[in-house]
């Protein structure tokens, strides 16, 4: 009967109604048989209506059967479907099950998905889990995406969970994300946050983001603010941030913007930042502003990197100027074509 259906979503509905119905019976039969199917849309709705009810049924066989899965897209493809399956219904079943997958991305996906459904309805407790698992299950990642579903949900409350955190470590990673998550709605909100934090990564990390989201739309008040910063990791960052976006937009506005700094670190960051940017469509301005950079090793870092962009595309023009360049000898020597 299936077999005589037509290709398209009805036959691929009822190849999924039959796996599903079989897995209530027997999951093992079901799941074997929809591995034996035609990789198409009808397989992957067949297997993942079967691991669905199976998880209901026997949630330990699932996972070892999840863990016995070579490594890959099938594995955490498996694991994500039984994960948003069961936190649908009982978060807490969900993690024990998570929990019980080999260390490894198919475990970290499950337990992203988990945590996802889980911010949604209790953050703060979604985020008190987070805190307590280990760097192997994806702690860092699964921090800042909790804390920025947060701050979507209660800006307030994000905030004041994250600046109260012992773990300056952990502090640092999700500060950044809240406030981007603020800038979204507030800008202004989201800068005077920025200013109330102190100088280090948290600081630098946050300034980056939303000046880069605020080029979008204002780069010459981005850039006004960004310059505000006392010379050190912050403003540097906000200028990275500011060329990124605004380079990419407008480079001839971004670059005449560049001509108003002053020597010093954050100018040297922003140059790279730009001539990074415009490396692959104007590679000859690009170095051309790389040798303005005070910093010697970055300055011929970054020199050679555009060097041997501009090789790949214009040769004759790259060879030409590598060899009148100030690189240092040794540079030259590994750049240039060696004679014939």
């Amino acid at each position: 009967m299936i077999a005589a259906l037509p290709e398209g979503t009805a036959r691929d509905q009822s190849i999924g109604n039959i796996a599903q119905q079989w897995a209530t019976t027997d999951a093992r039969a079901a799941l074997g048989w929809a591995q034996s199917l035609p990789a198409s849309n009808a397989q992957e709705n067949a297997l993942s209506n079967v691991l669905a009810t199976w998880v209901q049924s026997d949630p330990t066989a699932a996972a070892e059967y999840i863990a016995t899965l070579p490594s890959g897209k099938a594995q955490e493809k498996a694991a994500t479907a039984i994960a948003m399956q069961l936190a649908s219904s009982d978060v807490q079943s969900a993690i024990n099950w998570a929990q019980k997958i080999p260390q490894g991305p198919a475990r970290q996906n499950a337990l992203s998905n988990i945590v996802s459904q889980w911010t949604e309805a209790d953050p703060q407790a979604a985020a008190s889990f987070a805190l307590q698992l280990k760097d192997d299950d994806g702690r860092k990642n699964l921090l800042e995406n909790v804390s920025r579903q947060w701050a979507r949900l209660d800006p307030q409350a994000a905030l004041n969970w994250a600046s109260n955190l012992p773990d300056a470590t952990a502090r640092d990673s999700v500060l950044p994300g809240i406030i981007a998550s603020v800038a979204e709605t507030d800008l202004l909100e989201a800068t005077r946050l920025i200013a109330r934090l102190p100088s280090g990564d948290a600081q630098a990390n946050a300034s980056g983001s939303i000046v880069w989201q605020w080029a979008g739309d204002d780069p010459q008040a981005a850039s006004k603010w960004a310059a505000s910063f006392p010379e050190g990791k912050t403003r540097q960052r906000a200028f990275e941030g500011l060329m990124n976006r605004w380079s990419q937009n407008d480079p001839y506005a971004a670059g005449s913007w560049l001509g108003t700094l002053p020597p010093g670190d954050s100018r040297d960051a922003a140059v790279n930042a730009y001539t990074r940017r415009i490396i692959s469509s104007d590679p000859q301005t690009a170095v051309q502003w790389a040798q303005t950079i005070s910093d010697e090793n970055m300055r011929n870092s970054q020199m050679e990197a555009i060097a041997s962009s501009w090789l790949k595309t214009d040769p004759a023009s790259a060879v030409a100027w590598i060899a009148a360049s100030p690189l240092p000898d040794e540079t030259k020597t590994r750049l240039l074509p060696k004679p014939r």
